[in-house]
């Protein structure tokens, strides 16, 4: 639903889905229902902060994060379910953002 830009719609469903999995247990899914939320700029108790970091998008956030880690484009499009090109083309809108030219620097910034 959010890719097909049915964002109201999604919204609400995905949050009664992270509700109904932390009831039963299902971690896992919890946890990715979160992720999609994420994706729309929801935040689930954690603050935004202060800093470079605030000047990305949600989803910009989640590949800069992962990208941070050690995970390659095509590892980051598997764990979100977006295409590696996608993955790139986040990196190369937050790089300008966060003052990088790479993923290395990237390390060094993201906690």
């Amino acid at each position: 639903m959010r890719r097909r830009r049915r964002r109201a719609e999604a919204r609400g469903r995905l949050a009664a889905a992270v509700s109904a999995f932390e009831r039963l247990g299902a971690r896992l899914w919890a946890e990715r229902a979160r992720g999609e939320l994420a994706a729309f700029g929801e935040r689930s108790g954690e603050p935004r902060g202060s800093g470079p970091l605030t000047l990305l998008t949600p989803q910009e956030l989640q590949v800069v994060r992962l990208a941070a880690s050690g995970h390659t484009n095509k590892e980051i499009a598997a764990q979100l379910f977006l295409s590696p090109r996608t993955v790139g083309h986040h990196l190369y809108t937050a790089y300008p953002k966060l003052g990088v030219t790479g993923r290395a620097e990237l390390a060094r910034l993201v906690p």
